[in-house]
């Protein structure tokens, strides 16, 4: 019998892994795939954190302008203060594929500013007690519970609402409503207490703002 190891036949022989030459080493690493990692490391860098961030930059910066006015329904909608960001919505002459009108939602700092609008046959006063009852019921707190009482609201254009506003420690705001022709109107409004204080006149003027869209876009 052979001294030698027998090979057992139909298994190959294990191979023997070649060290790098000594100067393409570095802490036991073949420097020779380094521009290779470097480049998969490049493309990964690329497409999971360059592109999302100028995406989401790009997207997300959508400012008005002086004069520009934003839909709530085919023939509702309001001048909306230059510097805050459309993050949903139309401006009056845009439509998308869809003939329904989104929600509107601008926002300044930690600021919302939100408009939408749906059928409802009853008063401001109604719509309010319905959102609030909803809201409560589905896990939210009751806005009436927290808030000042109701008082009336009319908009430059004649629109008869009401409102009501809440201030925590941590969130203050307010919503209104609006009934116009068998359509309900919710204006929702939150924020920290400082920066609602800090942009009051201009939420303000926004609401009242609120009103017939003219022939032309007006």
């Amino acid at each position: 019998m052979s001294s030698a190891a027998s090979v057992v036949p139909g298994r190959a022989r294990p191979a023997h892994r070649r060290r790098p030459p000594v100067d393409h080493r570095f802490l036991g690493l073949d420097t020779r795939v380094f521009p290779h990692a470097l480049v998969i490391l490049a493309v990964w860098l690329l497409w999971v954190v360059v592109v999302p961030a100028i995406d989401s930059a790009v997207s997300s910066e959508d400012p008005v302008v002086a004069g520009e006015r934003l839909q709530v329904t085919d023939s509702l909608s309001f001048v909306a203060v230059p510097g805050w960001n459309v993050d949903s919505g139309f401006r009056v002459g845009q439509r998308g594929a869809s003939d329904s009108v989104p929600r509107v939602a601008l926002t300044r700092g930690n600021v919302t500013f939100s408009v939408d609008a749906d059928a409802f046959a009853g008063t401001a006063s109604e719509l309010l007690t319905q959102i609030d009852a909803v809201g409560a019921a589905t896990g939210g707190n009751s806005v009436l519970a927290m808030s000042s009482p109701p008082q009336p609201v009319t908009t430059d254009g004649g629109l008869s609402g009401v409102q009501v506003r809440f201030d925590t420690p941590s969130a203050a705001g307010s919503v209104t409503t609006f009934v116009a022709g068998g359509t309900g109107v919710r204006v929702q409004v939150v924020g920290p207490p400082d920066q609602i204080a800090d942009r009051g006149p201009e939420i303000e003027a926004m609401i009242a703002a609120i009103g017939a869209t003219e022939e032309g876009g007006q």
